[in-house]
């Protein structure tokens, strides 16, 4: 595949490494090689890398059995992040144009951002990092709101609002030094919201204004869209396994057959079956105790409460708490976008609507061409996003090294020829 530029992507979860390598083609990245890699042990904790020697070895077979597949070099690779650690805030800053009228340069933008990202890494210290700096809107004169670069126009203020995602310091460098060890390098970061939305979300969900959950084992990311601009990232130390948890404490049995249980049998729209009398309620499933015995027997209503109640409040207390504290959720007209492995759980959807009063879908990743259909799932969606990110950054560093040739040979001067 001479002169065609491979992209691979890593989604590292809780209980899964999913990679996955395309090759970089004008109508998207088109998909050469998969894996996926799951594992049991406690190797990686919401989100943060706990036993780097054993990540470092899974990303390596991983990373091996990619290169099998495609039969390239894979030396580097994008990585999404989420954990708990990341947070993205909105972040306004402005300058006087003088002389008053001039025209606004490049120069002006690059010095905002500057400034922005002095205020940040003040405000944050030496425990956080910047990971992109992304402009939402400009406004020239408090009055001309604009989404592009006002580069040319004329003005005596601008204002930028920037989106700054940040990270903690030491679970990004644990992340990179397991990369490391397996072999190859860490090209690009980036946030599991923002990769399932760009694998997820239609442009005009964006535009109207929709709230993104990708609710995973470990985290759920979180990313706000409107007017096409990114409002809110964050990541919450809450996801599926506390669900698991919660079923092995109440039945006394393992956590592994407490997951299969959740996945199984529970709805997690449990009071409208309620309400409905529902006969699958009163279906009746056996329990293993700590030994593998058959210990019990209890209904598919006992195991639903425990789903549903644990899930309502990362749904109320978390997240729509969060959103109704700054007042956004009146901007959500598309409503609801879940992806992730929650978004499998039955009836997930009906309770979300309950909870937020607006409508929801399961969010199914898509842009990425030669898919298997077994990948063309809610919980793969992080890495496909990573994937189609990092294939837009490589395009737009190709249209500005065409741009840079073209500008050296206007510059040759006319007598050259």
């Amino acid at each position: 595949m001479i002169n065609e530029e491979i992209i691979t992507a890593l989604d590292i979860g809780t209980s899964k490494i999913f990679g996955i390598s395309c090759i970089l083609r004008e109508s998207g990245p088109e998909a050469i090689a998969t894996n996926l890699m799951n594992f049991s042990e406690d190797i990686v904790k919401k989100g943060r890398v706990a036993d780097i020697d054993e990540v470092s070895n899974c990303i390596y077979d991983v990373l091996k059995a990619l290169r099998t597949e495609s039969g390239e070099t894979i030396s580097n690779v994008n990585i999404g992040i989420g954990g708990g650690h990341l947070n993205g805030i909105l972040f306004p800053k402005n300058i006087d144009i003088e002389p008053k009228g001039r025209e606004i340069s490049e120069t002006d933008i690059q010095m905002l951002k500057r400034e922005i990202q002095n205020s940040i890494s003040a405000l944050h210290g030496s425990d956080r990092q910047i990971l992109y700096s992304e402009p939402q809107d400009y406004i020239i004169d408090n009055v001309n709101l604009i989404k592009k670069s006002p580069v040319g126009m004329h003005g005596n203020f601008l204002q930028m609002k920037v989106h700054v995602l940040t990270a903690e310091v030491n679970p990004v460098r644990d992340i990179k030094d397991c990369v490391k060890k397996a072999g190859a390098q860490v090209e690009g970061i980036f946030a599991h919201s923002w990769a399932v939305a760009e694998a997820t979300l239609s442009e005009e969900e964006k535009k109207l204004g929709c709230l993104l959950l990708d609710m995973g084992k470990g985290t759920t990311d979180i990313v706000f869209f409107s007017d096409n601009s990114i409002l809110i990232t964050d990541s919450l130390k809450i996801g599926g396994e506390n669900i698991d948890i919660d079923i092995s404490k109440v039945l006394h049995t393992p956590v592994l057959y407490a997951e299969e249980l959740k996945k199984k049998h529970a709805w997690a729209n449990y009071p409208v079956l309620l309400r409905e009398k529902s006969p699958v309620l009163s279906e009746t499933v056996d329990i293993f105790d700590l030994s593998g015995k058959i210990a019990t027997t209890v209904t598919v209503e006992n195991i639903s409460h425990i789903v549903y109640a644990r899930i309502l409040e990362s749904m109320e207390d978390y997240i729509k708490g969060k959103m109704e504290k700054i007042s956004l959720m009146h901007s959500c007209s598309s409503g609801i976008i879940i992806s992730g492995g929650l978004a499998k759980l039955k009836g997930i959807n009906q309770l979300a609507e309950s909870v937020f009063g607006l409508p929801v879908r399961t969010g199914i990743p898509r842009g990425v061409l030669n898919l298997d259909k077994s990948f063309q799932s809610p919980e793969f969606a992080s890495a496909i996003g990573t994937v189609m990110l990092a294939s837009k950054r490589e395009k737009k560093k190709r249209k500005k090294g065409i741009r840079q040739k073209i500008d050296e040979i206007m510059r040759i001067p006319k007598s050259w020829f």
